[in-house]
């Protein structure tokens, strides 16, 4: 993906059709290793037929490395807000800057403007609430941001649970185990709903 990004967004130049050509590798490629995963099977629950054709901000609890994988294979027109050490991550974060995430390192008001040119081009923003993964798979306490950039963005809300993902990899382990990974995508949450 290192390779293919320099090569399409460097070499080439970034375009919107190759920021669009490398999220739709990043997509595949994560479909293809959620299948090829071993003793891992996967359940996606889209109660609410959601296509992301419309923009919106996508909040889901946060359990494993791993939930950005099964989360960015639903759709290549998702960005993520990240920490700041997955943004200067030797391993993978030549990987994410290629595919516009943003880090919120100065708070999520300093990227207002920019997530909106995002939302603006078509991309969702993937936001975990809790701010850092969860060590025995309860849910934490949310933090406002996510909030404050919908309301900011005037954009819907996508709630998406994750369940098992923090016990085929939990938070400091570093073995994969077998088990069960469940996607449960709920209906969106419209600005204008009054409830």
């Amino acid at each position: 993906l290192t390779i293919a990004g320099f090569i399409s967004l460097t070499l080439l130049g970034e375009t919107e059709a190759h920021k669009l050509w490398y999220h739709k590798r990043l997509c595949n490629i994560f479909k293809l290793l959620t299948k090829l995963m071993p003793s891992v099977a996967c359940d996606i629950q889209n109660v609410a037929n959601e296509t992301f054709e419309k923009p919106g901000v996508i909040i889901a609890n946060h359990q494993s490395h791993l939930d950005l994988m099964y989360l960015l294979m639903l759709n290549p027109r998702i960005i993520c807000l990240t920490n700041t050490w997955v943004w200067h991550c030797p391993f993978y974060g030549q990987i994410i800057r290629y595919a516009d995430f943003y880090p919120v390192e100065n708070g999520i008001e300093t990227n207002v403007e920019k997530l909106k040119t995002a939302i603006d081009r078509g991309y969702s923003i993937l936001v975990f609430p809790e701010g850092t993964r969860s060590e025995d798979c309860d849910i934490l306490r949310f933090h406002q941001g996510a909030f404050f950039l919908a309301d900011k963005l005037n954009a819907d809300i996508i709630p998406i649970m994750i369940h098992g993902i923090g016990h085929l990899f939990p938070k400091k382990e570093f073995l994969f185990r077998k088990g069960k990974a469940t996607i449960k995508i709920f209906d969106r949450i419209r600005p204008d709903d009054q409830n």
